[in-house]
């Protein structure tokens, strides 16, 4: 059976990720004001998945990306999106259940970091679902947000929504992905499927967000009633 080449596919994903990021700095007068934060959080996702495949391109597959995955991803990318939402939310109220997954977020990874002894040698499994959790919750409570006001009539020009959707199909995605390689063994799955699965789920988020940046425009609100 041929085994499908990780390095052209990441290859290909990690193009997608710079040509996002590269939008997003171009087009940040479309895309609301605290973009800086989210275009952040992309370059964190870039760099990781960049010298995780150099790592494995020199090294070879024994090549331990885990450092990259939990300092870059989980620790930077999450957090830097949580912010984001945090900054992005209008109401008192949400702003503050916003605040406090924020904090949830870093008491996770400070106990994590603490407690996992091979946090940066093996995927800290539970730290990443309960981040990815916090992140789907910061997302409900964005679209509850949203839903419940004018923004509505122009969701397809704001681009939070975007990201939202994006993230929701990259990470509802990947969880059960993740379920299931901690149990491939016994799942006795194929690691070509496995692997078809994985890409196809995060070129299709990926292309979301994308698409998006071009659907996005300048809000054009009255704000004095804030």
């Amino acid at each position: 059976v041929m085994e499908i080449n990780r390095l052209y596919l990441t290859g290909i994903l990690l193009v997608i990720y710079f040509v996002i990021i590269i939008l997003l700095i171009l087009k940040r007068k479309h895309l609301g004001p605290n973009i800086a934060n989210f275009t952040i959080s992309m370059v964190f996702v870039f760099l990781a998945e960049l010298f995780s495949t150099i790592g494995k391109a020199i090294y070879g597959e024994q090549f331990n990306s885990t450092p990259f995955m939990s300092g870059g991803v989980i620790i930077c990318s999450f957090s830097a999106v949580l912010i984001y939402y945090y900054k992005i939310l209008e109401k008192r109220r949400s702003k503050n259940i916003q605040l406090g997954i924020v904090c949830l977020n870093f008491l996770n990874i400070i106990l994590s970091v603490i407690f996992i002894d091979d946090f940066f040698s093996f995927l800290p499994y539970v730290t990443y679902f309960i981040t990815i959790f916090l992140l789907l919750l910061s997302i409900t409570l964005f679209f509850f947000e949203t839903f419940n006001s004018e923004k509505i009539f122009n969701i397809i020009t704001y681009y939070p929504f975007w990201i939202s959707i994006s993230l929701i199909v990259i990470y509802l995605g990947v969880l059960p992905l993740i379920i299931m390689s901690k149990n491939a063994i016994q799942l006795s799955i194929s690691k070509n499927i496995f692997l078809i699965l994985l890409y196809s789920v995060n070129f299709t988020g990926y292309t979301i967000m994308l698409a998006g940046i071009f659907f996005s425009r300048k809000e054009i609100l009255i704000m004095d009633n804030h």
